[in-house]
């Protein structure tokens, strides 16, 4: 139990959303830290998989279970600082004038020195990943592939963010003889029809690993382009749109469709013109409109 008698200064820092959001939001952690290294920062997630081994954190839970949490932290307690803010909510994010991380660490008041996302792991996970090359093909060099995004939700496909099947089998199709072809995506989510597509099946943390040890990657605007930034694997990120300024990371190859909306949908639009999980009310592309051209993410990928 905390000693409230004690002058250790505590940090509740809430994230809410997904997976990605708490990759990116580990920046911002570390950019407290550093600017506060005598705070002991508590984070509250959905994803403590995300947040383990990291030396910024002295703890996670869950939001779904803090027993004492109250008590123990925040009553009586005057050396602790609750941090709750939603980023997506504030007035530079909604008018684009800076990248996430840095608006993140504006409300949290530390200034943002570039600082990345980072994942961290133990001996075990990295021996795991070092083997994965002896799974299947026998050494062959994994290109992963993630199409759609987003969690459990009745729109299967997000038309604003997801890239499209027809230029992703295309893609795949064209490096099917130079590597082992690893599609990351729910059950419910669209597949391939190729029998040489595997679907991952494993937990958060394997998908780190299996990210660390790809050889070449092609993502969308979702967990796995966080998780290759953190990690330092370039991979090539298509954006429908959003914002590559505001939610990407240099080291990627960010390919921005050049279509313009064909259809005026933003009659409904409130603090940002399109719903991430793909409204399909708010589509504002015609029938037939080709979003990518499937040579130049080819030519971003093959060596």
């Amino acid at each position: 139990m905390l000693n409230k008698d004690s002058k250790e200064k505590y940090l509740v820092f809430i994230v809410n959303g997904g997976a990605g959001k708490n990759v990116l939001a580990t920046a911002v952690v570390k950019a407290i830290k550093q600017a506060k290294p005598d705070t002991n920062i508590i984070v509250i997630t959905a994803y403590k998989e995300v947040w383990m081994y990291n030396p910024s954190v002295y703890r996670a839970y869950l939001h779904t279970n803090t027993p004492n949490f109250y008590k123990d932290f925040i009553q009586d307690n005057p050396n602790v600082t609750i941090c709750a803010q939603e980023p997506y909510l504030s007035n530079d994010y909604i008018l684009k004038k800076k990248h996430l991380i840095e608006v993140w660490c504006d409300l949290v008041e530390v200034k943002y020195k570039g600082q990345q996302p980072e994942l961290f792991f133990n001996q075990r996970e990295l021996e795991y990943g070092e083997n994965l090359r002896d799974l299947k093909n026998e050494g062959a060099p994994i290109f992963l592939i993630q199409t759609n995004g987003g969690a459990q939700q009745d729109v299967k496909v997000s038309w604003m963010r997801d890239l499209p099947m027809s230029v992703a089998q295309e893609v795949v199709f064209k490096l099917k003889d130079r590597y082992r072809v690893i599609h990351i995506r729910r059950d419910d989510q669209p597949g391939m029809p190729f029998p040489f597509v595997e679907q991952f099946k494993g937990s958060l943390r394997e998908l780190m690993i299996l990210i660390k040890y790809s050889k070449k990657r092609l993502f969308i605007d979702s967990v796995c382009q966080h998780i290759a930034a953190a990690l330092e694997k370039k991979s090539t990120v298509t954006w429908v749109r959003n914002d590559p300024k505001m939610l990407g990371y240099k080291i990627h190859d960010n390919i921005v469709t050049k279509v313009e909306d064909e259809i005026d949908v933003l009659s409904e639009s409130f603090l940002e013109p399109y719903d991430i999980s793909g409204n399909i009310y708010q589509c504002p592309f015609k029938e037939g409109t080709q979003l990518f051209d499937a040579d130049e993410i080819l030519k971003t990928i093959i060596d």
